[in-house]
């Protein structure tokens, strides 16, 4: 059974911007707030504080809802937080076609903070350094088809030699190309990205605006260098305990994970109005229930890997948790 990832929750403006386009194509995200443990605002913010698996799961479920095999690539048009917009921006503002791309690498870590890109020559590459083996297809496909299409709003004939990917080949790339256009598709390589003939780098962009960068250029690099809002104590430690279960469910063990005594730990989540108990119901309820949705798990997987020692303890539990026994919410 696949263990959860062990690194904290980072800030992306991908998970709200993909509830917005689901919530705008008729897609009940409501079910997503139970399945991926989202809050009830997520519509509504610029970004939130995620796991580095969740933005990949939003657009596979985003796929399954509406049925359509290139929803993600759809979407690459409509990231819509504030600072994509500000980038956006920047990219028409910028003189040549070279500098719209080096912006679109320079400010990548703001549509998701686990994106790190570069001009290098001629090749726009992405690549994500804590997640060498990526974030999954749909990200890795939706973050280059936005890079290439913010070009593309400015200088609609834009073209590129060649576009590569860090995921094995999809079924289906007739869309996939037919955005990239007569460009080389390859997949399975050590990053993604595309490159562009270098006198199609030095073409200069329709609206350049030296004006308006020099406004907007500051407002990024702000946001850029500023730090993520750290999560709280609690957070980390629930963050700890759902990405260790089995065995973080001993408030001892988990103290000495966190190099403190079980005392500081309690006494410092009692600071923040919570207790471990609570924090280990909180952590094991949201792992049940990614679990749960796993049509192949049975209920006693899903105990023993929340760390219970047999089913019936576990249905009591979620019970408390819910209302209701884990078999009847699966089926809900």
């Amino acid at each position: 059974m696949a263990r959860p990832s062990k690194e904290l929750p980072s800030p992306s403006t991908l998970v709200p911007a993909v509830v917005r386009f689901a919530v705008a194509r008729g897609v009940d995200v409501e079910a997503w707030r139970w399945r991926f443990g989202l809050p009830a605002d997520v519509a509504e913010r610029q970004d939130l504080m995620v796991s580095a698996e969740l933005p990949e799961q939003l657009l596979e479920a985003l796929e399954h809802a509406t049925g359509d095999a290139d929803g993600t690539l759809r979407m690459a048009a409509h990231l819509d937080a504030r600072a994509n917009r500000l980038v956006e921006i920047a990219v028409r503002s910028s003189a040549t076609v070279r500098h719209a791309v080096g912006n679109l690498a320079r400010f990548a870590p703001l549509v998701h903070r686990a994106f790190d890109a570069a001009m290098q020559g001629e090749r726009w590459v992405l690549r994500t350094p804590k997640r060498p083996l990526g974030l999954g297809r749909h990200v890795h496909e939706l973050a280059v088809a936005h890079a290439l299409l913010q070009v593309r709003a400015s200088i609609p004939s834009f073209a590129i030699d060649e576009a590569w990917f860090a995921h094995a080949r999809p079924a289906h790339v007739e869309v996939l190309q037919g955005i990239f256009g007569a460009a080389h598709v390859t997949f399975g390589c050590e990053d993604s990205g595309f490159s562009v003939a270098s006198a199609d780098l030095d073409r200069p962009m329709p609206a350049a605006d030296p004006r308006t960068l020099e406004t907007i250029e500051p407002l990024l690099v702000d946001a850029l260098g500023s730090s993520p809002a750290s999560p709280s104590f609690t957070d980390r430690i629930a963050a700890h305990i759902a990405a260790s279960l089995p065995e973080g469910s001993d408030v001892a063990e988990v103290a000495r994970a966190m190099h403190m005594s079980g005392r500081t730990l309690q006494r410092r989540l009692e600071q923040e109005g919570t207790t471990f108990s609570e924090v280990l119901d909180r952590a094991r309820l949201d792992v049940a229930k990614r679990a749960l949705t796993a049509p192949t798990t049975t209920l006693t997987d899903v105990a023993l890997q929340l760390g219970f020692s047999d089913l019936a303890t576990f249905t009591r539990a979620f019970k408390r948790w819910t209302g209701m026994p884990p078999g009847q919410w699966r089926r809900s």
